[in-house]
């Protein structure tokens, strides 16, 4: 089952950044390796796809750094038209306005941030939509590399890096990759840079192509599909209501202002039932806390609002054919196929 509310999708280059890191570490991974050629060929991959295969390369390298190390290997083709536009800019200010500007092409999940004050420039990632850490170190230390690519430098720093994650075991190692204090359980992802950074030009710079990208970019941005705003306010009341027992239609129309008669009506033109949108997010989290080995299954239960655990191995059980006991067995030794 898929969660029918989510369009968030990633350009398929971004999986050549993958089998970098394969190539990389000498991992053969041929099962793995057919997925990303499969997926490769898709004209957008789905954002919950991404997120299984970066599960299946930790469960083959489960490093502590796992991300940071990925995000490394991190080449201008792999970011498709973006990187593109970036290495063809004029300088770094630029290269990265237009990643904020044209961010969707490469994954769009959530918009960038991209401001200046008091001469600092801040680049990042609101958290308004649920990832993983592991995407989010993947992100952030490939943007890292794309500055150092960019610049030919590799001293450039940001002065603060923010991060909604928790504290890891390994938190020194993001302090030595990104050379400055690193704020956890933070609201936002974000880089803080010095704005004279922005000034330091771009190595490969070439106007007139990077003017045709633009124009080609800006045609791609206006034909991608658009995430649906009543759906994801209508998901993230779900998820705000969830903790605290099943979630009614009622209860979501009150939370996002609407008639619930007027919600009932916008489902409906949109082919979907409360109750199976309500379902596909319990599955999807179920997935995501069943990874969790700190998490027990009646605590599982009762973050998804269910009465009790007998109530919710039925309902997984239905979703997934399995029960959640067997799928967390099945996922923690890395065998569990990866659906687009």
């Amino acid at each position: 089952m898929k969660n029918p509310s989510s369009a968030a999708s990633i350009d398929p280059s971004a999986l050549d950044l993958l089998i970098s890191f394969l190539d990389q570490e000498g991992l053969p991974a041929l099962d793995l390796r057919a997925q990303l050629k499969e997926l490769r060929a898709s004209s957008r991959v789905a954002i919950e796809a991404w997120w299984q295969l970066l599960k299946a390369i930790h469960a083959l390298c489960p490093r502590d750094d796992l991300g940071l190390k990925i995000g490394q290997c991190l080449q201008p083709h792999h970011a498709g038209v973006l990187g593109y536009l970036g290495i063809y800019s004029t300088t770094l200010g630029q290269a990265l306005m237009r990643f904020h500007r044209f961010q969707p092409l490469l994954h769009n999940l959530v918009p960038t941030i991209f401001r200046a004050e008091a001469g600092v420039v801040i680049i990042g990632w609101s958290i308004e939509r649920r990832s993983t850490q592991l995407s989010d170190d993947v992100f952030v230390s490939g943007l890292m590399r794309f500055i150092s690519l960019l610049t030919g430098r590799d001293d450039i720093r940001p002065i603060l890096m923010k991060t909604p994650n928790s504290p890891p075991a390994h938190r020194n190692l993001y302090e030595q990759l990104y050379g400055c204090p690193v704020e956890f359980l933070a609201s936002v992802n974000e880089l803080h840079f010095p704005a004279h950074f922005m000034t330091l030009p771009v190595n490969t710079q070439d106007p007139y192509l990077s003017g045709l990208l633009e124009r080609q970019a800006e045609a791609m941005l206006q034909a991608l599909p658009k995430l649906d705003p009543l759906l994801s306010d209508v998901q993230q009341a779900i998820l705000g209501i969830m903790q605290d027992g099943a979630p009614t239609m009622a209860q979501v129309a009150t939370r996002i202002g609407l008639a619930e008669r007027s919600l009932y009506r916008a489902l409906e033109a949109r082919g979907i039932g409360f109750k199976t949108l309500v379902n596909a997010l319990r599955f999807e989290l179920a997935k995501d806390y069943l990874c969790d080995s700190d998490l027990s299954l009646p605590e599982i239960s009762l973050l998804l609002g269910f009465a009790d655990q007998s109530v919710f191995t039925r309902a997984f059980r239905q979703w997934s054919g399995t029960t959640p006991l067997k799928w967390r067995k099945v996922s923690s030794s890395g065998e569990l196929a990866v659906s687009s």
